[in-house]
């Protein structure tokens, strides 16, 4: 495959392994390797870093390869940041794996076709792989719309990244947050919660570089592609996830792509696709908050009687 393929990798090499064997089916002949330096107050972070980085070096496929290995840690929201602004300065677009995510093999041409077919469509910033629905989502097509960015195996183009806003302005305008949040939110559970986040990532509290781009996607009046079934598989679910972990349980079956896709008629944004993730994975309704706290009581009563 040519398609330029960016990894970001860190502190797993056993998820480090998992993914490189998937992808030595695949064999892309370009590859950029980003990985963040160890953290000064966990010393023991330094060896498995050094792991990580011996598996990357030692590929298990033949492909050109460029590297930026951070010396110092610079955290989840300028690593990655600043690591796709390198990948896509170079490669002008790609696919974007982190270590946890684990994709069949159909979500390579998957991405390959449509990063072409919306290669100049400005109202298109990215592609995912993933969602989290236990069923295929409920849309005539191969793929939908959006307005929510899901980063768990992605594929971008530069012309989209390069208006990344790092500085959440359309939030911090608090006129400009009311108009960009009335136009994509559309009740008051979902415009609270959304104004939660971005004010934990304003005051450091969320670490995140992909919060940064949804808002950049939302002033901007774009929207995502989304696959009618999931096409990765995250395999970070642990206690040793940096932002996953809360979302144990969540797992979703992997999907084989059928070729030749199937696309929508236009590029409008599914309303039952933006429903489902704000109602499920977002703001969450009440439904959904019930059945949580069902689940939570029912596994905390199993252990009481275990």
């Amino acid at each position: 495959m040519n398609r330029p393929v960016l990894l970001i990798h860190f502190n797993r090499p056993t998820a480090t392994l998992r993914q490189l064997n998937v992808l030595k089916e695949v064999a892309p002949d370009r590859v950029w390797i980003l990985c963040d330096g160890a953290r000064e107050d966990r010393p023991s972070e330094i060896k498995k870093v050094s792991e990580v980085r011996e598996l990357l070096d030692h590929l298990p496929w033949k492909c050109e390869v460029k590297k930026l290995y951070r010396k110092d840690n610079l955290g989840c929201f300028k690593n990655i940041s600043e690591g796709i602004t390198w990948f896509l300065n170079d490669a002008d677009a790609g696919i974007i794996l982190e270590d946890d995510i684990i994709p069949d093999p159909s979500f390579f041409r998957f991405c390959d076709e449509l990063l072409d077919r919306y290669a100049d469509e400005p109202r298109v910033y990215a592609v995912s792989g993933q969602h989290s629905s236990p069923v295929p989502m409920k849309i005539d097509s191969d793929y939908g719309f959006c307005n929510y960015f899901d980063c768990w195996g992605w594929a971008t183009w530069k012309r989209a990244w390069d208006l990344f806003d790092p500085d959440i302005t359309a939030w911090r305008d608090r006129s400009e947050w009311r108009i960009v949040s009335h136009r994509v939110l559309h009740n008051l559970r979902a415009r609270l919660y959304w104004d939660m986040i971005f004010r934990m990532v304003d005051d450091g509290r969320r670490d995140s570089w992909a919060y940064r781009y949804l808002l950049t996607i939302w002033r901007e009046r774009g929207c995502t592609v989304v696959p009618k079934m999931n096409l990765v598989k995250n395999i970070g679910f642990n206690e040793g996830a940096s932002h996953t972990g809360h979302l144990y349980g969540r797992e979703s079956e992997t999907h084989v792509q059928t070729f030749p896709l199937s696309h929508p008629h236009a590029i409008v944004t599914e309303p039952a696709i933006d429903r489902w993730y704000e109602d499920e994975l977002c703001s969450k309704s009440l439904k959904v908050r019930m059945r949580w706290l069902y689940h939570k009581f029912k596994d905390r009563m199993s252990l009481g009687h275990s």
